[in-house]
């Protein structure tokens, strides 16, 4: 009896054998191949790190127009400075420029450097020489007004600095006198 059961396991095992291995050969595996795990899958798993992005930037601008200062632009602004605090490269892009000339009767906005008498342009220049407001109107990114727009201002790698001002042109037909609000939409893009 006992040689009979020993037969009938060994049989078994065999045939056991013999199938396991018509499945691996008909899903492609080589005679050789040992399967990982009870199913011979590999669980592979990816992770998507979003960049986050963040810019230090002015919320408020200040600047004066005036005819009599010396060369094309006749603006004075502080530096603005802008910082990308982020690991990856960015780019800053005017989506939207809101203007109100309410103030100044019969002023119309330009799209410089050339206006008209009754015409106002306002844009950014970057910073050519440090610490020293642009006097010519040269590589100006003129805003235009109450239309959306894409009009990149600068590009910042990854941790750096960057530094523009405001700059613009007045036709002599303009009041001096009276304010003005310009309200430029920024929008940080990954570069």
């Amino acid at each position: 009896m006992k040689r009979k059961l020993t037969y009938t396991l060994l049989s078994m095992v065999l045939a056991a054998s013999l199938f396991v291995t018509a499945a691996y050969a008909s899903n492609g595996y080589q005679s050789g191949d040992v399967p990982i795990g009870s199913s011979n899958e590999v669980l592979m798993v990816g992770t998507v790190v979003p960049s986050i992005m963040s810019v230090t930037m002015p919320t408020y601008v200040p600047f004066h127009v005036s005819r009599t200062m010396e060369g094309d632009n006749k603006v004075i602004s502080p530096r603005i400075t802008m910082t990308n605090n982020s690991s990856v490269p960015v780019s800053l892009d005017v989506v939207y420029t809101a203007v109100d000339l309410s103030n100044l009767q019969g002023t119309t906005w330009g799209t410089g450097p050339d206006v008209e008498e009754n015409q106002i342009a306002i844009g950014f220049q970057l910073e050519t020489l440090a610490n020293q407001m642009p006097t010519a109107l040269a590589q100006t990114m003129w805003l235009k007004a109450n239309t959306q727009e894409n009009i990149s201002v600068m590009s910042l790698d990854a941790y750096a600095s960057n530094t523009m001002y405001v700059v613009g042109t007045l036709g002599k037909a303009v009041p001096e006198n009276n304010t003005f609000s310009v309200i430029p939409t920024f929008v940080v893009r990954e570069a």
